[in-house]
């Protein structure tokens, strides 16, 4: 054990000089009475950190270039609205990042949203309804059953994000009822896939689907 010639007391583990007073130590070092755990080299609050340095760049490098063209370049708002999008983004998954279905959910729901922003931005080509929304909203439905029998995860605790995709597909109606869609095959296609798979779902598993809402919803 150490010992410190100034304050005269003793000292565990591995130091170099006395925590009270910086004088030289003697005799033998130990181990720490305690295991020390290895620090992570890469964090979730690095993660974060780095995201919002890269974002204040990107605002500053967009503030320069304002300032020497003397003028808003018609790029510079979507690149600041997609760098926004994007550390929302990055701070959503580290928070949920032990939970890959509800990091899946929400990183598909911030691309439709920016895939709307982007389409109306760019002149409203409308191919954000047309394509990306009915193969988001099939896709990310197909993904959740996938992972949850790769991960043998029972169905009760999957399927209320079944459910919530099945809910959000339907939301393309808006556009086909107020005739903003214009190509209105791909969404019709996608909510009817939709639909017709949690509908499947109550048919078959309605157990698993009322044992899961008396779970999260006490019902």
């Amino acid at each position: 054990m150490l010992q410190c010639s100034r304050c005269h007391v003793q000292i565990r583990g591995r130091k170099r000089c006395c925590p009270l007073c910086g004088g030289p130590l003697a005799g033998e070092p130990e181990n720490p009475a305690f295991p020390s755990l290895p620090k992570r080299k890469f964090s979730r609050l690095s993660a974060v950190r780095l995201a919002a340095f890269l974002l204040i760049a990107l605002l500053t490098s967009d503030g320069a270039m304002i300032y020497i063209t003397g003028g808003v370049p018609s790029w510079i708002p979507l690149s600041v609205l997609s760098a926004a999008v994007g550390f929302i983004d990055i701070c959503v998954t580290m928070y949920y990042r032990n939970n890959v279905l509800k990091t899946m959910q929400v990183q598909v729901v911030t691309g439709i949203v920016l895939s709307l922003v982007i389409d109306a931005v760019t002149g409203w080509h409308k191919w954000s309804i047309h394509w990306v929304m009915p193969v988001a909203f099939v896709g990310v439905m197909v993904t959740t059953i996938l992972i949850g029998i790769g991960l043998k995860m029972a169905l009760q605790e999957f399927v209320l994000y079944l459910l919530l995709d099945t809910a959000l597909s339907l939301l393309q109606w808006i556009f086909l009822l107020r005739h903003i869609n214009t190509f209105p095959v791909p969404a019709v296609t996608s909510s009817a896939a939709c639909i017709l798979m949690f509908v499947g779902i109550l048919i078959f598993r309605w157990r698993d689907f009322t044992s899961a809402s008396s779970r999260y919803f006490n019902i």
